[in-house]
């Protein structure tokens, strides 16, 4: 099994014995975008002739037209466990504390496996300090769908094309901010710094 990469942790802890209504910024980076807000890594894009490419000169005509929505399907066959909440924080048994909650749990009996929601390009694959091992891919109206807590050996690899239903890997207890759940998949989608509730992308 290959030993991925680390990243930051994507969880955002809430502090409190209650379960206030909050909206809450996480600042890692495409792993845990600023919910309502945008990322920006501060690089220069540069030209093919090595010059910088400064933001606000004319690159050429653009198409400004939005892009439709790339519908998907529901990556795994098992049971919900913690859904989708970025406004009211939800208590988890592993951390015992309430927090936000940007995914939505799929839990399984063993491992189960996970499919590609739609087609893209494997944009990352690497070990997230709490969200285990990891396997993002950005599609093409650029949502990114993180797949995580996944178990076993994965089937894709970093810049691999995969097309809908094209199996990724298994379900697993990767996740150490998640781990009392079980064999289960984290799966969040992000898109322009912000994270969306993937209910309102499964194909009906």
């Amino acid at each position: 099994i290959k030993a991925w990469p680390e990243k930051p942790n994507a969880e955002v802890l809430v502090p409190s014995d209650n379960a206030p209504s909050v909206s809450l910024p996480v600042t890692d980076d495409l792993a845990a975008p600023v919910v309502g807000g945008s990322i920006t890594d501060g690089e220069t894009d540069a030209s093919s002739d090595g010059s910088a490419n400064v933001p606000g000169e004319d690159d050429g005509p653009q198409d400004d037209a939005p892009q439709e929505d790339v519908s998907m399907i529901v990556p795994v066959s098992g049971s919900l466990g913690t859904g989708f909440s970025l406004t009211v924080p939800v208590f988890s048994e592993t951390m015992n504390d309430w927090r936000v909650h940007q995914g939505i749990d799929y839990k399984t009996e063993g491992e189960v496996q996970v499919v590609a929601a739609a087609d893209g390009i494997v944009e990352n694959v690497y070990t997230c300090e709490l969200m285990g091992l990891t396997v993002e891919i950005r599609h093409a109206d650029e949502t990114l769908s993180n797949n995580q807590s996944l178990g076993g050996e994965l089937q894709v690899i970093e810049g691999q094309e995969v097309r809908q239903g094209d199996l990724i890997g298994m379900t697993g207890t990767s996740a150490d901010s998640e781990c009392l759940e079980g064999n289960h998949l984290h799966f969040a989608l992000i898109r322009g710094g912000v994270y969306l509730d993937p209910n309102d992308r499964f194909a009906s």
